[in-house]
């Protein structure tokens, strides 16, 4: 229903970009989009739970929640790179007196946030950003609509943030809350301001730039979704390979002397 969901069905399979899927990846994201079950998947998960495709996504099991985050953090700095400056990947707040603050304040000194940046809203203000990916079936949010859950995690993230970054870094804070097919609104709006100011530095209409940040972002969400659903998440049962950190290289790469 949201702009931007539906991108993936009406783009180019252009591997080179991204936007390739195999066949099995193509009918799994053509159940999930229809509500059919996902066939294949494995009865039980590694964690001992029910598996499903609600499952798959919430499981903290072989780090594919950190993937999903991960992938849809690296595409958004890489569309920033473009039109932003001083971009950094994982900043370190700077430590505060937690005395002054409210108890939902994130107030430890090694805090980070995903992504900052200069020249999104101004010319030479830094915005912070903080990426959460929520998944809008799980039971939890049963019988709320889905502006219910945006507002309510962009709230969690300003609680949390807004204030310290205000404060104590003189910046702005934007929270960049997706779920597996849309944005949050304040995502939406720093991903329009985005395609505004691509737009104009390479005179490209503005529809089609935006129509490529939403299919970039939905393929993000879109793979690494799928990834989760079928990932394995066992134990591995090669347990005689040796490990990385017992070789030495040098002995490997040392030239023989005759």
């Amino acid at each position: 229903m949201e702009k931007g969901e539906s991108s993936w069905l009406s783009a180019l399979p252009i591997k080179a970009i991204g936007y390739a899927l195999h066949k099995q990846e193509f009918t799994d994201a053509v159940c999930m989009r229809c509500g059919w079950k996902v066939k294949g998947i494995l009865t039980h998960c590694a964690c001992r739970e029910t598996n499903s495709v609600d499952h798959s996504l919430i499981c903290k099991l072989g780090g594919y929640t950190s993937v999903r985050h991960n992938s849809v953090r690296d595409s958004e700095e890489q569309i920033m790179r473009e039109v932003c400056r001083d971009i950094q990947t994982g900043p370190t707040l700077l430590p505060i007196n937690e005395n002054n603050y409210e108890r939902t304040v994130n107030t430890a000194d090694n805090a980070r946030l995903d992504i900052s940046a200069r020249g999104l809203w101004n010319s030479c203000e830094k915005t912070f950003f903080d990426i959460r990916i929520t998944h809008t079936t799980s039971q939890s949010y049963s019988g709320k609509s889905l502006a219910e859950i945006y507002q309510r995690h962009e709230k969690e993230n300003k609680n949390k943030y807004n204030q310290r970054v205000i404060d104590i870094e003189k910046s702005s804070f934007n929270p960049l809350v997706f779920t597996s097919g849309g944005m949050a609104p304040e995502c939406n709006r720093a991903n329009k301001r985005l395609a505004e100011k691509i737009a104009e530095k390479r005179r490209e209409p503005y529809a089609s730039v935006i129509t490529y940040l939403r299919t970039k972002l939905r393929f993000a969400l879109l793979r690494s979704t799928l990834a989760a659903i079928r990932g394995f998440r066992g134990k591995r049962s090669d347990v005689h390979l040796q490990d990385l950190t017992d070789i030495d290289f040098s002995l490997i790469t040392r030239p023989t002397i005759i």
